[in-house]
């Protein structure tokens, strides 16, 4: 399992202080397991990651802007939405998905969501696919849908089945060799 992966598994167990808990921030959740990594802060990657989109990191911290990003870093794996509900689409996304990579869904302010559970409020949505817990394919992420496990008090923080999660628009991965 990669260290982003295995980071943000154990802040959803509640098992790392310091992530947000409060729904509405997961870019803040998966730019905390990243920075965690490689032993830095949040803010330094948001400011790294969205100056290639020439986005202003105190007012750009929507997940749109972010999987925007990693279009134009070319970090982007596939770009093809893909409805993890779907079992083709799940059987798709498997073939190409590691512990680790960023699952992005997300739809222009003028289009209808492509699923029904994609986000309405168009912030576009972030998750850390974790790979296999408990034999089922789950995501890492702070939601405010209802969906996926919490521990201890409920909070945002879930681990959600990949089947139950969003439309993916685009699918993420943080290159080997990449230092903030």
């Amino acid at each position: 399992m990669s260290k982003v992966a295995q980071i943000a598994l154990q802040a959803v167990r509640r098992e790392l202080p310091g992530f947000p808990t409060s729904a509405g921030w997961c870019v803040a959740f998966a730019f905390e397991a990243i920075a965690r990594v490689y032993e830095t802060n949040r803010w330094l990657l948001y400011s790294r990651i969205l100056d290639s989109v020439r986005a202003d990191p105190d007012r750009s911290r929507w997940a749109v802007a972010v999987e925007r990003a990693i279009d134009r870093l070319d970090w982007d794996v596939s770009a093809v939405d893909r409805d993890p509900a779907k079992a083709a689409d799940r059987a798709a996304l498997l073939k190409i998905i590691k512990p680790g990579d960023l699952l992005f869904s997300s739809v222009p302010f003028d289009e209808a969501p492509r699923s029904p559970r994609t986000a309405p409020d168009r912030e576009g949505h972030i998750g850390i696919y974790v790979g296999e817990v408990d034999g089922v394919p789950s995501v890492a992420e702070n939601t405010r849908a209802e969906r996926g496990r919490w521990w201890g008090r409920k909070t945002a923080l879930r681990l959600t089945p990949l089947q139950q999660w969003d439309a993916v628009t685009t699918l993420g991965r943080i290159p080997a060799r990449w230092k903030p």
